[in-house]
């Protein structure tokens, strides 16, 4: 018997080049820190732009508070402002379209009025009075309803009987201002309300916008733009703006005050995106993604070589592996050539001698050589059939167990036959294993069950097997005396004997488990319905073959 190559398994392990530690692994690295790189820096965008939004959405929420605030305080100032006229309605309705003593009543409202420029009388919408007058008396005589600058809001306020502003006009004395234009009535006498003229106070723009205080706005970091759209024009007069541009977006607010849309819009100064902010951010956020990077790489490199030495050990245990097998098997195989010879001998040597020596020690020492001798050529042929039982002498294939099975019986035929044992075979599912090892498993299960399964009745064994899925499952059992359930495990390993004095060398069940295992099956005891015991092994299951398809 030729002694045999190492597992070819193992040298595969031993030489493969995709596993020398090099290939891949050195561009490992860095593809982590760029792959760690992209992702934190996903991350770290998706944050600091919902930072940004949550801060830039307060900002705006801040900034309307501001801008509602400060309509507020100017709707309170224009509705001062225009409070005069009201008082001047109440005097001409009761002094029947007249006010004794108007520049001293007017200069007595005006008091109170910082924002007021003057107070005026249109009695027929034809401006006949003035306070105070300085410098005014080339408005006397002004028809309001038809002026350019005034006929539109006179008119409008006449047919809709409010209060109306008229578009913003620059002041003699300088500035800008906004006439606030009270239509009055008055009984003609027949019980009904006849136009009588207008009451009118001249408003100081911005001066009368004081109270809204919206020069803060610029020292608490905002832009703002205040306008006016008046009754019946559409384009917008601006009023007052801060000395800053506004930026885009800003927020606005409008309010409907005397027949005219007022509307103010702030915004930041430095515009709703704070880039130094923004900037600072980022920097510290790029910083964390390079050293959450470098920590990938680091990580990664450690890997790469954890990965390196792992597989450099697999291949030198795979390596001292094979070398082991491969010196076991030439023991096992160059032993047993001493082995025979000396049984042989020992042999040759009590048949010279037999006659001439009457020492019976002698002969029983022969005798005690020559089985010894034979047992130890017994153990070296197991053992051999141990290390190659994970090795398939051929590719694994379907095989046809019922010609496997008869084979092994026709081979056990005397031994069968001595000891007067009955057999019952069942339906033998195919497995996917060669016919040798296959062969193997019933000779060993069979000559087990022949050494140790007699008892005081005559054997019989049962041999049966079923499919279940993609598994099948063989069952050889006797009637004999049985294992204890202790030591059902422990016969499966190698050298195991229940007995000392018992034939067998111990590895016939480590032979039967070493083969199932490299199938990707198992092997294990029962107890048999009679008390005997019962070899079960699972095995994967052969597909339906053809014929031709026969393992061999």
């Amino acid at each position: 018997m030729t002694a045999r190559a190492s597992s070819p398994l193992a040298a595969g392990r031993a030489l493969s080049p995709a596993t020398d530690g090099q290939g891949p692994l050195p561009w490992r690295p860095a593809s982590a820190a760029v792959l760690v790189f992209f992702v934190a820096a996903a991350l770290a965008t998706g944050l600091i732009w919902h930072d940004h939004d949550d801060r830039q959405r307060e900002a705006r929420e801040l900034a309307g508070d501001l801008v509602a605030e400060r309509m507020y305080a100017i709707q309170g100032s224009i509705d001062r402002a225009l409070s005069p006229t009201y008082a001047l309605l109440a005097m001409l309705q009761q002094g029947s379209g007249t006010i004794a003593r108007f520049e001293a009543t007017a200069g007595q409202l005006l008091r109170y009025q910082a924002g007021v420029a003057a107070l005026q009388l249109a009695p027929g919408g034809v401006v006949r009075q003035v306070a105070p007058l300085n410098g005014k008396a080339q408005v006397m005589s002004r028809d309001l309803r038809a002026d350019p600058a005034s006929r539109r809001a006179a008119l409008l306020a006449r047919d809709s009987g409010q209060m109306t502003l008229t578009a913003p006009f620059r002041r003699s004395e300088g500035g800008i201002a906004v006439a606030g234009l009270l239509p009055v009535f008055l009984d003609d006498g027949d019980g009904r309300q006849a136009f009588w003229g207008f009451a009118i106070a001249l408003i100081a723009l911005p001066e009368a916008l004081a109270p809204a205080r919206l020069a803060e706005l610029v020292a608490r970091g905002y832009a703002y733009q205040l306008s006016l759209l008046p009754a019946g024009s559409d384009q917008s007069l601006l009023i007052d703006t801060s000395p800053t541009l506004l930026p885009i977006e800003p927020v606005e607010r409008h309010l409907q005050v005397a027949n005219a849309t007022w509307t103010l819009r702030i915004a930041p100064a430095q515009g709703w995106i704070d880039l130094a902010g923004l900037s600072w951010k980022a920097g510290v956020a790029l910083l964390l993604c390079l050293l959450l990077a470098w920590q990938a790489a680091s990580q990664a490199q450690l890997l790469a070589r954890a990965r390196t030495h792992e597989r450099d050990l697999e291949r030198r245990v795979a390596q001292r592996t094979a070398d082991l097998q491969r010196f076991a098997e030439i023991s096992a195989h160059h032993l047993r050539e001493p082995a025979r010879r000396v049984a042989s001998y020992a042999g040759h040597l009590r048949a010279r001698l037999a006659g001439r020596v009457d020492d019976d020690e002698v002969q029983l020492s022969l005798d005690f050589i020559g089985q010894q001798a034979g047992k130890l050529q017994n153990l070296l042929r197991d053992i051999e059939l141990y290390l190659a039982a994970d090795q398939a002498p051929g590719a694994l294939a379907p095989c046809d167990v019922d010609k496997t099975l008869g084979e092994v019986l026709a081979m056990l035929a005397e031994p069968l036959a001595e000891a007067d044992a009955r057999l019952a075979v069942g339906r033998l599912p195919g497995a996917l294993i060669d016919a040798p090892r296959l062969a193997s498993i019933f000779r060993i299960t069979l000559d087990n069950a022949l050494h140790h399964g007699r008892g005081e009745r005559p054997l019989r064994l049962e041999i049966a097997g079923e499919r279940h899925g993609e598994r099948v499952r063989y069952r050889i059992c006797d009637n004999g005396p049985g294992v204890e359930a202790v030591y059902r495990q422990r016969v499966f390993r190698l050298f195991e004997r229940l007995s000392s004095t018992g034939e067998g060398t111990g590895v016939g069940l480590a032979i039967l488990r070493r083969i199932a295992e490299s199938v990707g099956g198992r092997a294990w005891l029962e107890e048999s319905a009679g008390g005997g015991c019962c070899v079960l092994l699972d095995l994967p299951a052969a597909e339906q073959q053809r014929p031709a398809e026969r393992c061999r």
